[in-house]
């Protein structure tokens, strides 16, 4: 089989069997998909699950307007490029990064026997000890009315990430206001009624600009929240010959915030990163997630906005006068009657899933998930814990987890300081145990637009003092697990020894 074929339904007794199942058509699905391609014999059989339509995860569903805010080669799929000349800065849309990733799943598609399950979702997924070894079993169905499928695999690679969630309009007391959300608007298409934005981080800039960039004039306020501050595209992206001696390189970034963080001082570290290395809007920004913003992008913000409270919505009601809306402050504010509320609010980190180490008692199953993450991102997890999975070396490297759905209950602060200590301190581990190639063909790694005699420094030093670095960031994540209770440090399988 040479070609992706669509799974029959089973509709036998006995289950059907691979040789790997992953579960998420998403970046972190694809980039373990293409690592799992170079390990497996060209006829193993691999079946790919996922609940939408096609592969290309939250991006089949984000809002129209949507861009990459990262330069986009540094977005993809194992070293796969995008196979046009766009220059490096160019801010891909969502629907050119959803066509991206349909691609890499194209070109991907002939190193193994692929099948895929499309629109089917899994229920369930275990570890089952039989005579000959451990193996996974997943059951799925298409809809919420198909019929169960049984799938048996030697080994299960479970794709979650962030499991991004579709916004929904909020709920509204006043029957004067129309409640939306940014995948229902439509910017610049003659609506020249009021908008009010719900929520100050990058779903909320992103709906900011592109309001006031499309309808000049329109009157477009935010409800800012705590405020969000961002990483400075010019100073990590800076463009052209800069790139030989400018700009800051997402590893030093990350080891000098860790080397900075002794697992109590996260506003310090917070307060310093963000006076440094990050633009915000003018007033409070104590909100954090990795999102990126330019000086340009926050000045047009800035000076288009109406008005921009620094609170809480709670509700809008009707008044005696007509709309209001009700701040978690208390305070009130009349809007006028036609107004659009678009819900930006925060969704990242905010559900609750039941707990799943990354990887299984036996070893058939890693799971990509926010309760047992090793790593800040979800696509270089399916990178590199594929790379450690399949040579049978992630049992036994002590990588650190963060449950980050419950570290977040903690602040803001506490979240991304552990996490970039947890993340930098992992992958200097990765770097120790896996050839360096795998790291030299990792088309993930924004790094790689800096020159080589840059990168090779930055190399130079993590191979000198990476023992130094672990111990460092060891004791400060031991901190976080003693002060906040949460799951911040090597798995615990129990007594039982993993499997290799």
């Amino acid at each position: 089989m040479t070609d992706t074929e669509t799974l029959a339904p089973n509709t036998m007794t006995e289950p059907v069997k691979c040789d790997l199942c992953i579960i998420g058509a998403g970046m972190a699905g694809l980039n373990a998909l293409f690592v799992a391609t170079q390990y497996l014999e060209p006829g193993a059989r691999v079946i790919l699950i996922d609940r939408r339509d096609g592969a290309g995860g939250m991006w089949a569903d984000v809002y129209d307007y949507c861009r990459l805010h990262q330069p986009h080669p540094a977005f993809t799929v194992g070293n796969l490029d995008w196979g046009w000349s766009k220059p490096t800065h160019y801010l891909a849309t969502g629907a050119e990064v959803e066509a991206h990733l349909k691609a890499c799943l194209d070109k991907m598609k002939s190193r193994v026997r692929l099948e895929t399950l499309f629109g089917h979702e899994a229920v369930s997924c275990e570890e089952i000890e039989m005579p000959g070894g451990a193996i996974a079993r997943v059951e799925c169905r298409s809809g919420s009315a198909g019929e169960l499928q049984t799938i048996e695999a030697k080994r299960v690679i479970k794709a979650a990430g962030f499991d991004v969630p579709r916004l929904e309009p909020l709920k509204l007391s006043s029957a004067h206001v129309t409640s939306t959300t940014p995948e229902d608007l439509k910017p610049g298409s003659g609506d020249t009624a009021p908008v009010v934005i719900v929520g100050g981080g990058k779903t909320g800039m992103d709906t900011a600009h592109t309001l006031i960039s499309r309808s000049p004039g329109r009157e477009v306020s935010l409800i800012n929240g705590r405020g969000t501050a961002f990483v400075r595209r010019e100073t990590f992206f800076p463009r052209g010959v800069k790139l030989w001696w400018d700009g800051e390189m997402i590893a030093t970034f990350f080891r000098d915030a860790a080397l900075r963080f002794d697992g109590r001082n996260e506003d310090e570290v917070f307060a310093h990163l963000r006076s440094t290395l990050m633009v915000h809007l003018p007033g409070s920004a104590e909100n954090f997630f990795f999102g990126i913003l330019s000086d340009q992008e926050r000045d047009t913000i800035a000076n288009g906005l109406t008005a921009k409270h620094d609170d809480y919505l709670e509700d809008v009601v009707d008044g005696a006068i007509g709309p209001e809306m009700v701040m978690r402050s208390g305070k009130r504010h009349a809007v006028a009657e036609g107004s659009v509320f678009v819900n930006c609010t925060g969704h990242l980190v905010r559900q609750d899933h039941e707990y799943e180490p990354y990887l299984s008692k036996h070893g058939t199953i890693l799971a990509i998930t926010t309760r047992s993450l090793p790593y800040f991102l979800s696509t270089a997890s399916g990178y590199f814990l594929t790379h450690l999975f399949f040579t049978g070396k992630l049992a036994d490297l002590p990588l650190y987890e963060l449950d980050c759905e419950a570290i977040m209950k903690h602040g803001n602060h506490i979240y991304h300081t552990a996490l970039m200590s947890l993340s930098f301190m992992n992958l200097l581990m990765m770097l120790q145990t896996l050839p360096f190639k795998v790291f030299d063909q990792c088309g993930l790694d924004i790094d790689r637009l800096y020159p080589l005699h840059r990168r090779a420094w930055v190399l130079i030093d993590l191979k000198l003092n990476s023992k130094r670095y672990i111990e460092h960031c060891r004791a400060a994540l031991d901190q976080v697990r003693e002060i906040h209770q949460v799951r911040c440090g090597p798995l615990d399988h129990g007594t039982e020894r993993l499997a290799a």
